[in-house]
């Protein structure tokens, strides 16, 4: 394989590594929008209440926080560490 065609490859390569997340970032935002959204919009209106806009914020953390702890501990494992509280 020449240089320009290795070069083309990693090109590639990044550019389908950058699609992956993007899309895995899409997926969790929807995941997380569609769980919060029917756990705290009652009846949609013109507008969130404060205890709607509340409750988004605080499903919107914990689900956030709770994703990237499954993914650290995911990590962790495959690294084979081990991670406190594991």
């Amino acid at each position: 394989m020449s240089q320009k065609q290795q070069a083309a490859s990693a090109d590639m390569q990044n550019f389908l590594v950058q699609q992956q997340a993007k899309a895995q970032l899409q997926q969790t935002i929807s995941r997380l929008t569609d769980e919060c959204w029917t756990k705290c919009i009652g009846n949609p209106g013109n507008y969130m209440s404060s205890k709607e806009q509340a409750c988004m914020d605080n499903c919107a953390r914990r689900f956030l926080e709770s994703t990237q702890f499954v993914v650290k501990y995911f990590q962790a494992k495959a690294g084979g560490q081990q991670h406190e509280g594991f």
